[in-house]
């Protein structure tokens, strides 16, 4: 049994031990406890404080437009509008692709060709098939009243997929009678038209990025170009440029600066800027052509005489070029008349015969092959002057004894012969067997 002195030893043992574990420093109060047995060491620096980047808000800068023309709504427009005045006036009639010609027309004359003003009188989701919606032919001539105009564009048709309708009932789009009716009001717009006494440029229809319209707009650029062509009116044929290989619809494709972009909107019907300005590229060719030929007048009249003493004419006689130039008969010098020809050129360029091939040419696939005579050399009559007549006449007995080859004794091959310079003129030695080259 423990007794109470032992249990009060026990007791203040333990509150020793507490009090020295409450003495005892930190380990972060450690480092700086002065230990001479620990090897001093420095205090880590701190740790590096990052803080968050401060969130800026992001400038979203817009793309910039394309710098271009401008279309006007009425020559009047474009002349209040302009710089300077504008020497030809370009109008465009039609739906809404007719509007983006307009705009592609505007950016193709910008800087090359100023003087052309272009003008558009447009109107979105028309056609000719729903007079009751727009009637073109009627509303042609108050769109062309009091408009300056030297060519007028017309560009129909992307809305006409549909039924017509008249007095007999309702007809179905690609019908025979939908195409008479068709063919009919086109030849009514034309002849609408034509009351300016202007040309007239019929643009044909792009492909469509659907599928049934795809398929459908060459049957109405079949009927645009049969009546134009009937009327005399200029079609262009725009299809090739946005179909690929396969004549299936494109949305990109190559521009007019040799680059692969965006041709066509979203919706497979409209263009972009680019698309735009490569549509009106096709246009811009025959405008071009009809100022180019209106504007240039020759310089010298042709049924007039070159100005000057002489007198000289503009233009000699007429040669033709089926007939021998100048006077039929003998050459100068020659023994042949003009008619004559070679017989060799008569055989291989009228007759069509081949040529006889000359041996060890490189044409001549004769087989077995020819040999080749090689003739024995002769120096030069210079050379054989100019030495005594004793070489001379050693020369001329030489070259007849060595030119004869030996005969083959006892089966072994004749050794070749060989030309070599000296000083008494050619020589001919026989090249040994042992010192041939293998």
């Amino acid at each position: 049994m423990m007794t109470v002195a032992l249990f009060l030893r026990l007791l203040v043992a333990a509150a020793v031990s507490v009090g020295a574990l409450a003495t005892m420093p930190s380990p972060a109060d450690a480092q700086f406890f002065f230990d001479p047995f620990r090897p001093r060491y420095r205090q880590p620096p701190p740790p590096p404080q990052y803080y968050p980047r401060q969130s800026l808000p992001r400038v979203v800068r817009p793309a910039p437009e394309p710098s271009g023309g401008t279309i006007y709504g009425s020559s009047e427009a474009a002349d209040r509008h302009r710089e300077t005045q504008a020497e030809y006036y370009v109008l465009v009639l039609g739906d809404s692709l007719a509007d983006q010609l307009a705009q592609g027309l505007a950016d193709a004359f910008f800087e090359e060709r100023p003087e052309i003003a272009i003008v558009k009188k447009t109107r979105g989701s028309s056609g000719l098939v729903r007079a009751d919606f727009y009637d073109w032919p009627a509303q042609v001539p108050s769109q062309l009243e009091n408009e300056k105009t030297n060519a007028i564009i017309l560009m129909l048709g992307t809305n006409d997929r549909q039924a017509f309708r008249d007095e007999t009932g309702q007809h179905e789009f690609r019908s025979d009678r939908w195409r008479e009716l068709y063919a009919q009001r086109v030849d009514a717009m034309i002849n609408a038209v034509k009351e300016r006494g202007v040309p007239i440029i019929l643009v044909g229809l792009p492909p469509m990025g659907n599928p049934r319209l795809h398929a459908d707009l060459p049957y109405i650029n079949e009927i645009l170009r049969e009546r134009a062509q009937a009327l005399d009116v200029w079609y262009v044929d725009v299809w090739d440029g946005f179909v690929n290989e396969s004549d299936a619809f494109v949305t990109m494709g190559p521009a007019l600066d040799g680059q692969t972009r965006r041709l066509r909107m979203s919706d497979g019907v409209h263009f972009t800027r680019v698309g735009a300005r490569k549509l009106a590229h096709y246009v811009e060719r025959d405008l071009i052509k009809l100022f180019d030929a209106r504007g240039s007048q020759p310089v010298i009249p042709l049924d007039a005489p070159e100005p000057g003493p002489t007198g000289r004419p503009v233009a000699g006689p007429v040669l033709p070029l089926t007939q021998p130039a100048g006077p039929v008969g003998q050459l100068a010098g020659g023994e042949r008349s003009a008619g004559a020809s070679d017989a060799i050129a008569r055989r291989v360029l009228v007759e069509g015969a081949p040529a006889e091939p000359v041996a060890g040419r490189a044409d001549d696939f004769r087989w077995p092959r020819e040999q080749v005579k090689i003739a024995p050399y002769e120096p030069p009559a210079a050379q054989r002057l100019a030495q005594p007549n004793a070489d001379s006449a050693e020369e001329a007995a030489q070259p007849a004894a060595s030119t004869e080859k030996p005969a083959a004794q006892n089966g072994s091959v004749s050794r070749p012969n060989v030309i070599t310079p000296s000083r008494n003129g050619a020589q001919i030695i026989t090249v040994p067997e042992a010192q041939r080259g293998r």
